[in-house]
């Protein structure tokens, strides 16, 4: 298992340098994490797919969560799963999830379908919808419709400012127990670009 998913946040306490979105989210949660749609933004190396999968652990069991990139998503594929997000999981939550990766590679009339999928979501449903922010700026510059998307989910901007201290705190810790540390702390400024040095020995002093 790579470095990324063994050390990947399977808690809120474990997510790192996104406290007002993690604050929030956990507010959101005492009423209920389900029945509404979540849109994630943020620069690569941030915490957007772990804070989306957090959400949906929260929602659904594992089995009852579907994650795909946006650019194999098809409205033919979209009903398809408007059809099973309709029956509730069966894991014991009884919730279902889905996640949507890279959600600027969105085509325009998948949007427009989401637009009416959205506005009829289950309760017991979360859409978690995820992109970088410069992808985020392209689909709203590219697509007239994007804006009324946006307008359907709760959207959570993940931090860029003040990142870089505590992601190469994590990331050294995580390289001292590997047994692979060897370089200033300065040098794990990018949590996930540090993993994957430390993970291939570039790390080592």
């Amino acid at each position: 298992m790579q470095l990324t998913e063994q050390y990947r946040p399977r808690t809120w306490d474990e997510v790192i340098g996104q406290d007002k979105v993690v604050s929030r989210i956990r507010a959101l949660a005492k009423r209920g994490l389900a029945g509404r749609a979540y849109w994630l933004s943020g620069s690569s190396g941030t915490g957007k797919t772990t804070i989306a999968r957090l959400i949906a652990q929260d929602v659904a069991s594992e089995w009852d969560t579907e994650e795909l990139d946006a650019g194999a998503l098809t409205c033919a594929a979209l009903r398809d799963l408007e059809r099973v997000l309709s029956l509730r999981g069966m894991g014991e939550r009884g919730g279902r999830a889905l996640i949507v990766n890279e959600a600027h590679g969105l085509r325009k009339d998948v949007i427009r379908a989401l637009l009416v999928m959205l506005e009829r979501l289950p309760a017991h449903v979360a859409v978690i919808f995820t992109t970088t922010t410069e992808g985020q700026g392209s689909l709203f510059e590219d697509y007239d419709d994007a804006g009324p998307l946006l307008s359907r989910c709760l959207r959570l901007d993940l931090s860029r400012r003040d990142l870089a201290r505590p992601f190469a705190e994590r990331a050294k810790a995580i390289a001292e127990r590997e047994g692979l540390d060897g370089r200033p702390l300065e040098r794990y400024d990018n949590f996930r670009a540090a993993l994957q040095a430390i993970e291939s020995g570039e790390m080592i002093g």
